[in-house]
């Protein structure tokens, strides 16, 4: 480890320009189109398409664990590509990297409604499809934050952009009832044609005004690009060779910060795939009103992204705490907190307190983010997309066993008593992996910069000067 976080770069104070905010507000709806994309299966599932009363020879006739597979096949294809996105970014540019899995994302959705009528097989190739197309956005959206955030803003720009995926999932569950129920282009299937169509408007955009580095981009300012340039960390093209992946695979800090993001992402995609079944059968909201309600916890996670980023930002740059010390607290604010309100909530039969605790839950839960996400690009700037591609992938499989656990629990089981006992042993086993993910991170999690990559940053730097003095040298000959 460096020896104090004082070697760490500098916060300098960013008043110059604008246009980065453009960037985070793209990328933001890059993750708004992600999540769009990855849930309206969920509502689907639950607003028609499967037949009311149907028998086993008619079409999407699936049982409870049938519609777990279906729900949990999206992270089959997810994980994959989390590293070799990482890895691919670093040879043809990241923001093509991340266009690119959402556009094949898109185009797979299309075709949903009418693949799921031919077998249940091929509907899961397409929705594993689907998550390999958005495998990539994760890892590679940390190489285009280290490229437009300066360090002063590195939070609270992750957490606006990355926030994208809560206003996603509140857009998905406040309209996807309202779809569904609908007649607009047959009701359910709407909610696949009208969010790739959205999908496309993004792409486009993105294409035009998003690039690789503010270098590159002929929409920012100079004044901005020079204050960019003086503040981000410096990029250069990555070789496979060049990534020290033994020091990586053998650090402890990073170690910890991966087994924090898998507990993570044990839990909140459990909640992600299952809430509005949840709200639905045990609740017993109808689709229509379960959308409003269901969109509440993913406003609270949001807010507290936000507001944790913001804080983490003026708590470090301000000295209050230091940048170990800062990433500790909030992660265990959002994991323990989260824990004890989720298991507690199984144990009410009061609607109003049921929702109450669960929106408290998530709004701590979004504090998550800026302990584990933001702590990639603290260990390691130079190989964050990296970094967060063995992460998000583990976290993936984590993910991929949560939607399946719920629906090998819940199949079979009929009556209110039997059911809340089942769901009530879900939140307990997505309590416990939470707090068990907390208190480790507090034991052997770090802020600090990695010797290995500062190692990595002096010696490219020894190049580029040794290269410099080669051309000065052919100049004066």
């Amino acid at each position: 480890l460096l020896e104090n976080e004082s070697i760490q770069r500098n916060p300098i104070p960013v008043k110059s320009g604008f246009y980065r905010y453009v960037i985070v507000t793209l990328l933001a709806f890059g993750f708004i189109m992600d999540y769009l994309l990855r849930i309206n299966m969920s509502f689907a599932l639950d607003g028609g398409m499967i037949p009311p009363n149907c028998t086993q020879d008619q079409p999407r006739c699936w049982s409870q664990q049938v519609q777990g597979f279906i729900l949990s096949s999206f992270f089959w294809g997810y994980w994959v590509t989390q590293l070799p996105g990482a890895l691919i970014c670093c040879y043809v540019g990241a923001t093509k990297v991340f266009v690119s899995g959402l556009v094949i994302a898109t185009i797979c959705t299309y075709f949903n409604p009418l693949i799921s009528t031919w077998n249940v097989w091929v509907l899961l190739s397409m929705r594993v499809l689907i998550g390999l197309g958005q495998g990539v956005t994760f890892p590679v959206a940390l190489n285009i934050i280290t490229s437009w955030a300066p360090t002063s803003e590195v939070g609270i720009f992750t957490a606006l952009s990355g926030g994208g995926q809560y206003v996603g999932a509140i857009l998905a569950n406040s309209l996807s009832g309202i779809l569904a129920e609908s007649s607009f282009l047959g009701g359910w299937p709407s909610l696949f044609y009208i969010y790739a169509t959205i999908g496309v408007v993004w792409a486009i955009l993105w294409l035009i005004f998003v690039s690789d580095s503010p270098q590159d981009s002929k929409w920012v300012g100079s004044g901005e690009k020079n204050l960019l340039i003086a503040t981000t960390a410096p990029k250069k093209t990555l070789h496979f060779s060049e990534i020290p992946w033994k020091k990586i695979l053998s650090c402890v800090p990073f170690l910890s910060t991966i087994f924090m993001h898998m507990c993570n992402g044990f839990g909140y995609f459990m909640i992600l795939s299952d809430l509005p079944k949840y709200i639905v059968e045990q609740l017993h909201f109808d689709i229509m009103k379960s959308g409003f309600i269901a969109s509440l916890p993913y406003l609270m996670t949001w807010s507290g992204y936000v507001i944790s980023g913001k804080l983490s930002d003026m708590v470090i740059s301000r000295g209050i705490l230091s940048r170990t010390v800062t990433r500790k607290v909030v992660g265990m604010f959002a994991h323990s907190l989260p824990a004890v309100l989720l298991f507690s909530l199984s144990f009410f039969n009061d609607k109003v307190s049921i929702l109450v605790f669960m929106n408290i839950a998530m709004f701590f839960q979004g504090f998550a983010n800026s302990a584990y996400y933001v702590n990639y690009m603290d260990l390691s700037p130079r190989f964050s997309a990296v970094l967060c591609g063995f992460g998000n992938a583990l976290c993936a499989i984590a993910g991929l066993i949560g939607p399946v656990f719920v629906g090998y629990l819940l199949n079979g089981v009929e009556g209110d008593d039997k059911l809340k006992h089942q769901w009530r042993i879900a939140f307990g086993v997505a309590s416990i992996v939470w707090v068990v993910g907390s208190v480790q991170y507090c034991f052997f999690g770090s802020g600090l910069r990695q010797s290995w990559d500062a190692q990595v940053v002096v010696e490219q730097q020894e190049e580029v000067e040794e290269e410099e003095s080669r051309a000065d040298g052919k100049v004066k000959v």
